[in-house]
């Protein structure tokens, strides 16, 4: 939180650089200077503190010297005699205020909001509440709020490491400063380059403007491409998904694996995205589609087996599937978890096993909680769920095996949580989960491998890491870090997808062009898996082998593929 002593930072940035700004026409007299220290302005407005001070923009404190009719922290009405402010609760007494002065002839900063008359539908909660704008001599001043006590600067608020907002926070976030860029472009104006630091957060989690200092005469449609260009760039700081994004999609191309906001990152960082209205629609759209999830219909087939080669099956496996109907609205909910045990018959088979069970124990009274069935789910809620309980369960595998007198054992895992067409994947090591849509598996998780990190930096292809000699060295797994390092992929679910997990074992003796085909051949599910262990076994079944496959589709469709009785 800011210190209401110091000065507020402003991020005025001109229309062009120094080096390009015309040079000002000559002018016999001096440049008028700042008002000083103890004046008072219409006999209300008295200077303490000169805060920023540009040839174009300065702003001042001021103390209010009259009966206050509007709260300055949150600009709601005071009646006669009151006290505290009903609206943020902040008390009444000697209030300060900001004082903009910009040149009368081309003003800038808040003192252009004074001219703007909204409509019944345009949303402006995210301009700065200007209490009053009059003209002097030859300025232009705009009195406003100052971000004090219940306000919080966005840049003080994300300032620790790692410190960053849901995501169904910053959606909300976006659309309210998409429809205010969209109203600001529609008369005129532009807004600059927006950072965390010109934003505030109300008591009530309404995103303002801090003050508005950057607005400014737009000229044209480059001024507003830019706008939206920096709110794409803020939204990323926000929730903390520049580096994830770039991950997915490194070339600004989103994959179908990419999740929806993610995509729209996307295409505002690489330009394909730069009107604020349909910005704006777009991030209404996701929100109204993220407030209730679709119901899907799973159907859900699984098989281990030893393989051809091992004596004992390492390999554990969970599929929980749960159907229910909550305030009359059907809700599918599901867990999927393949663990891939290392370490021989007294390592391996127990690690896979507590890891199966740990999560199981996190998961299952999350998916279960009714707040996640009755409010919006967040994905990302349910992403930090899912490292939560990984955490938990390699510190689980880590203590059994001290209990064991340090005997090796870990083991690879992913997994996929699901409520209703929302999944969520979690990756440690190189267990896979693929998705099957229109006839094609896709690999969502990625392997943590060194043929993979050859394959990353180029020495090797893809098709080389079925037979390099090191294709079974893992860079992580459970067990034998503290941090286990856990990647996390969200997934939108359509009818007639199929999400598949596998150990190694599976899809490292069928190539996923024949698994594919197996998945597509078979409509049950169960018969997919166990022709898959049976490929896997005639390829020479070097490892043990697990595989979960769930298909989804719309509860009428399956209602009308389900055989009648």
């Amino acid at each position: 939180m800011l210190d209401p002593t110091e000065p507020i930072p402003t991020t005025t940035q001109p229309l062009k650089p120094p080096s390009e700004q015309p040079a000002p026409a000559p002018d016999d007299s001096e440049s008028a200077a700042p008002l000083e220290v103890g004046t008072v302005l219409k006999d209300v407005y008295r200077v303490t503190a000169i805060l920023t001070d540009t040839p174009n923009l300065r702003v001042y404190r001021v103390a209010m010297l009259e009966p206050w009719e509007q709260c300055v922290k949150c600009g709601a009405k005071l009646q006669p005699g009151d006290q505290f402010c009903e609206e943020c609760g902040a008390q009444v007494e000697e209030q300060s205020a900001l004082l903009q002065e910009t040149p009368a002839a081309e003003p800038t900063g808040a003192a252009l909001l004074a001219d703007l008359t909204p409509q019944p539908d345009d949303d402006v909660r995210a301009l700065p509440k200007v209490r009053e704008v009059f003209v002097g001599e030859d300025s232009r001043y705009a009195v406003l709020p100052e971000i004090t006590g219940t306000l919080v600067r966005f840049d003080s608020l994300l300032s620790e490491p790692g410190m960053v907002l849901d995501e169904a926070d910053t959606l909300r976030i976006g659309l309210s400063l998409a429809r205010t860029l969209a109203f600001l472009h529609r008369n005129g104006l532009a807004l600059g380059r927006l950072t965390l630091a010109d934003l505030a957060l109300t008591a009530s989690r309404q995103v303002v403007l801090a003050d508005a200092t950057a607005v400014r005469r737009s000229q044209g449609a480059a001024d507003q491409a830019d706008d939206v260009s920096h709110l794409g760039l803020v939204l990323e700081k926000m929730a903390g998904v520049e580096r994830a994004t770039r991950r997915l999609d490194e070339a600004d191309n989103p994959t179908p694996l990419a999740s929806e906001f993610a995509t729209i990152l996307s295409d505002l960082r690489a330009g394909r995205l730069t009107d604020a209205t349909i910005l704006a629609q777009n991030l209404a759209t996701l929100i109204n589609e993220q407030a209730t999830p679709q119901p899907l219909r799973a159907r859900t087939g699984y098989a281990t087996d030893p393989g051809m080669v091992r004596d004992y099956n390492e390999d554990s496996l969970l599929a929980w599937d749960l159907r229910l109907i909550w305030n009359n609205q059907p809700t599918n909910i599901g867990l999927y978890i393949v663990a891939d045990g290392m370490g021989g018959h007294e390592g391996g088979e127990i690690a896979s096993g507590i890891a199966i069970n740990t999560i199981a124990q996190i998961m299952v009274p999350t998916l279960l909680d009714p707040l996640l069935r009755s409010g919006p789910v967040s994905t990302s809620t349910l992403a930090d769920r899912i490292v939560q309980a990984v955490v938990q369960a390699n510190a689980a595998i880590y203590e059994e095996s001290v209990r064991n007198g340090g005997t090796d054992m870990g083991t690879t895992l992913t997994m996929a949580v699901v409520v209703g067409d929302r999944a969520v994947v979690g990756n440690v090591g190189d267990s896979r989960t693929y998705l099957y849509r229109n006839n094609e598996l896709t690999r969502i998780s990625k392997d943590h491998s060194l043929v993979q990190r050859l394959v990353d930096i180029g020495q090797i292809t893809a098709d080389d890491v079925y037979t390099h000699p090191n294709r079974n060295a893992i860079l992580r797994s459970l067990g034998d870090n503290a941090d286990p390092d856990v990647d996390t992929f969200e997934v939108r679910l359509e009818s007639n997808d199929s999400l598949f997990l596998c150990s190694d074992g599976q899809w490292e003796m069928v190539r996923d062009q024949h698994m594919a085909q197996i998945i597509g051949k078979h409509e049950s599910p169960p018969d997919a898996c166990d022709e898959l262990i049976r490929a896997a076994n005639a390829a020479g079944g070097e490892d043990n082998i697990a595989n979960i496959l769930v298909r989804f589709t719309t509860p009428i469709a399956a209602a009308r593929e389900a055989p009648s009785s």
